[in-house]
């Protein structure tokens, strides 16, 4: 299922590439669920459309017909037993499990990304902050192809090894950074103002790499590895599985009772806030 080859390159540089992680046939019914759930809207609204239109397609018309709606529906993408089934399939889990070394596993954020040219949305290098742990790893498994030409995730290899690493920007949301623009620095166009010298140092376009990934396959990195994306180029929607699965002897909330009481539905309560250093919250 997965090698201790492939483990040592997850601990060393900080990802792996796992070929065909989520079948064809379940990507399909993701597709036939969304595709019932569009239809269901758009009947209710008497929203005039094509019923064999693609799924895109109809996703793009309820954007413009019914915009908040169109938002409703990809909150609903998360709650399908489709989706649900891949995020918690054994074959996943056991692949995390593997990795992380645990028996147990905490997973959240998991959802159904979409990104087109009508709503650009790329993200700054950044590591993943703001969440239940201290270490995870993430999955980026698209059911579009993928690679630096169409726009797609990209990573710093290797850049984990430090553990939380501040600098200019690190303790907002990464969609608000104002450096790190992948764009920039592929183009050489980005300032060095990180205040941070390690930043500085993986921060360089010959340190980017971009995997090439067919739909299903998938891209899985540890959370303190730095990861950013550019917008995609193709018609229609880049749609990715997100995925984020957790430590248990890496999440604050249940070691200590510093966080406050509260609900874990979404986790927002066990999160931890961007001003702490995670590589210091658990001593």
């Amino acid at each position: 299922m997965i090698t201790k080859n492939q483990i040592k390159s997850f601990h060393e540089e900080g990802y792996i590439v796992i070929k065909k992680l989520v079948s064809k046939k379940d990507i399909k019914k993701v597709f036939f669920q969304m595709n019932y759930i569009l239809d269901t809207i758009l009947k209710y609204n008497k929203i005039n459309y094509n019923p064999i239109s693609s799924v895109d397609e109809k996703y793009f018309l309820l954007k413009k017909k019914k915009p908040k709606l169109k938002s409703h529906f990809y909150d609903s993408i998360r709650v399908t037993d489709s989706l649900n089934n891949i995020v918690y399939s054994d074959k996943i889990t056991k692949i995390i499990k593997k990795l992380l070394n645990t028996k147990t596993l905490f997973i959240t954020n998991h959802r159904l990304r979409t990104d087109h040219k009508n709503e650009k949305a790329n993200l700054s290098l950044h590591q993943e902050l703001n969440n239940i742990s201290t270490e995870s790893a993430l999955i980026f498994c698209p059911f579009v192809k993928v690679n630096k030409k169409t726009g797609s995730i990209c990573i710093i290899p290797r850049s984990h090894k430090h553990g939380h690493l501040e600098f200019n920007n690190s303790k907002i949301a990464a969609e608000s950074y104002t450096n790190g623009k992948v764009d920039k620095i592929l183009k050489n166009l980005e300032k060095n103002n990180y205040k941070n010298k390690i930043v500085a140092s993986y921060f360089k376009k010959k340190n980017i790499f971009f995997p090439n990934l067919n739909p299903g396959d998938a891209l899985i990195f540890k959370s303190m590895l730095f990861h950013g994306s550019t917008n995609y180029s193709k018609k229609g929607i880049r749609w990715t599985l997100l995925g984020n699965y957790h430590l248990v002897e890496k999440t604050p909330y249940i070691l200590n009772n510093t966080f406050k009481h509260g609900g874990m539905e979404l986790g927002i309560p066990m999160r931890i806030p961007y001003t702490k250093n995670l590589n210091k919250i658990l001593g």
